[in-house]
């Protein structure tokens, strides 16, 4: 990948930068440890985001910091990701998060709003819906201990009993070689102070433009959560794909809508 650029942000933050333009920040999902990744898993992650670059933008994946202390709140947490943004680029840029990073995006927005230009939510609400306080917290105790644990999320991707069974196995097989992480306590720090998060009565503060983009079938939260959150930030709408699940930052019609979004309220500052 020639033209990825990885390196660290202000304060430690590892980041894969692709694309020219203006600067816009995405912050991932769920992450084992707080590292750039490499090999495959790089490639996947710039797949995620190069239809982003593609639309003009100079996109920064940018992961958690490593030696997060225990306890830290998600407020801290998103701090510290202002400071880093602040530093690195001068001035508000806009943000993308998605799932956990969506969490962090959405806390960030809220407490540092010169810091963001605008804001897509991805697969992410005000708070953690049931599902998906139950799964992650399960599924990162295993992997603290070196075992599968991703199987444990798959009461968030579908209803169906008989593939709810098929996904489980698939995923422990896969699970079972990893990854683990050498450190679990990141990764347990975030998963602490994402279970904290209410924001619901933070919204109607949030004046930035925001799009909050989730499928109906996200079983981890739900469409309530979802609707909910766009309609008390005053200038927030809704994209709900009613056939989709969590993943739904991956499809061409996300980078569709992103992509007008952030260039609709680019155009208008």
């Amino acid at each position: 990948m020639k033209d990825v650029e990885a390196g660290r942000l202000p304060g430690g933050f590892p980041y894969l930068a692709v694309g020219s333009g203006k600067p816009l920040v995405y912050l991932p999902g769920f992450t084992p440890e707080h590292v750039n990744p490499t090999g495959l898993a790089a490639r996947m992650a710039i797949r995620s985001v190069r239809p982003l670059a593609e639309g003009g933008w100079r996109v920064h994946l940018v992961n958690r910091r490593p030696g997060l202390r225990p306890g830290m709140s998600m407020a801290e947490i998103a701090g510290e990701h202002a400071e880093a943004i602040r530093s690195r680029f001068g001035g508000p840029v806009a943000l993308v998060g998605h799932s956990t990073g969506g969490t962090v995006a959405l806390q960030l927005t809220a407490d540092h709003p010169a810091v963001v230009s605008r804001v897509v939510l991805a697969s992410t609400a005000y708070t953690l819906g049931p599902v998906a306080r139950r799964a992650q917290w399960a599924m990162a105790h295993r992997l603290a201990e070196r075992r599968p644990g991703y199987h444990l999320l798959a009461d968030g991707f579908t209803r169906n009993p008989v593939l709810r069974r098929v996904l489980r196995g698939l995923m422990w097989a896969v699970g079972s070689f990893g990854p683990f992480p050498r450190d679990p306590a990141d990764m347990l720090a975030v998963i602490q102070a994402e279970d904290a998060v209410d924001l619901r009565a933070r919204l109607p503060e949030i004046t930035t433009p925001a799009l909050v983009v989730a499928g109906a079938r996200d079983y981890f939260w739900t469409p309530e959560l979802f609707t909910e959150t766009a309609a008390l930030m005053p200038n927030a709408r809704l994209v709900l794909y009613p056939e989709a699940g969590h993943a739904v930052n991956v499809s061409a019609r996300f980078y569709r809508d992103a992509l007008a979004f952030l260039a609709e309220t680019s155009a208008s500052r």
